[in-house]
């Protein structure tokens, strides 16, 4: 039912999507995990930490379960240590952001600040009677949209291999 040149370009999607598959999933890993991360426990008043790279960070809760609403419109400040200066926190709340790490812990950026310089810097935490026992307030660099973005690359390319699978093994089964 199938012509050759149907089965050919069936093959090509299914290898094309298998590679744009590892390359995308690649691409993700490196979105969520390049640059510098800091944690601390939640319930520190303060904590210093170098950046060495100037740009956009988010502060995010790292919670260890499921369920629990994760406090928001926590009035952090962020000072640098070298300059005495005070960087200017926003706070927000990314739902798209949210994710999960290799222990099942729920990550959830809840403010983001950008550096001029690298230094040594100093995030204050005003609210810490807000936080669970366990939670923790990472510092790193801002994913943004990057990562939402990856993973439809991910489902696109995960669509075009099984596609182009599926469509290669019925055109070698009708001949």
């Amino acid at each position: 039912m199938f012509p050759f040149w149907s089965t050919v370009l069936f093959a090509l999607l299914m290898v094309t999507g298998f590679l744009l598959l590892f390359k995308s999933i690649g691409r993700l890993i490196r979105v969520y995990t390049a640059g510098t991360k800091i944690e601390d426990s939640a319930l520190v008043p303060d904590f210093e930490f170098p950046l060495k790279e100037p740009g956009a960070y988010e502060i995010a809760v790292k919670r260890p379960s499921l369920t629990g609403i994760i406090p928001t419109d926590i009035p952090f400040e962020v000072s640098d240590l070298m300059t005495g200066k005070t960087v200017a926190v926003h706070s927000f709340v990314n739902l798209l952001g949210q994710r999960k790490d290799g222990s099942g812990s729920r990550i959830v950026p809840i403010a983001e600040f950008k550096i001029e310089q690298e230094g040594r810097f100093k995030l204050t935490n005003p609210q810490t009677g807000r936080f669970k026992e366990r939670d923790s307030l990472m510092v790193m660099p801002k994913t943004g949209s990057r990562g939402f973005l990856m993973i439809f690359a991910v489902l696109f390319s995960a669509i075009l291999f099984i596609g182009g699978l599926v469509f290669f093994i019925l055109s070698l089964v009708e001949k």
